[in-house]
């Protein structure tokens, strides 16, 4: 590694939340909140093929941390084998946190210059990628405030 890549870095804020699959998002919150003493968001209505889904706070005074983010689908069999059942059209994900756009430009540049292929989330102000692990991670910053 080349000196100039060793001094590259960004500001990273954490792990913002970790995407997970269940089938039971009542007994998932039951399990995190009860047994765990975990605090929950509420449930969001299914939306957009999301499926219900809801907010487990590990950390729950920092703006900057969610922790879990169960997102409730009934599990169906994919072409990845005849043992094998992953709800469909979900990628399970690790978002992290940066403080700001500027650091998000800068990792969209680095990660162009990596040729790495970039999806945009428009709606939620993020992006995701794969690694290469093909571990899909989504970056996220808090939305910039308008001047006016």
């Amino acid at each position: 590694m080349s000196l100039a890549e060793q001094a590259f870095q960004l500001p990273w804020y954490g792990i913002h939340h970790i995407a997970l699959l269940t089938t039971d998002l009542d007994a998932t919150i039951r399990f995190y909140r009860d047994v765990l003493g975990m605090q929950t968001s509420d449930i969001a209505p299914s939306k957009e093929g999301r499926g219900r889904h809801c907010l487990i706070f590990v950390k729950p005074n920092d703006d900057n941390v969610w922790g879990f983010h169960f997102f409730e689908r009934p599990l169906e069999k994919t072409t990845l084998g005849a043992s094998d059942t992953h709800p469909q059209s979900f990628v399970p994900h690790v978002a992290l946190r940066l403080p700001d756009g500027i650091a998000a430009r800068a990792l969209r540049e680095r990660l162009s210059n990596a040729h790495v292929s970039i999806t945009e989330i428009p709606e939620l102000g993020s992006f995701v990628f794969f690694d290469n692990n093909q571990l899909c991670l989504e970056v996220t910053w808090p939305k910039e405030k308008s001047v006016s």
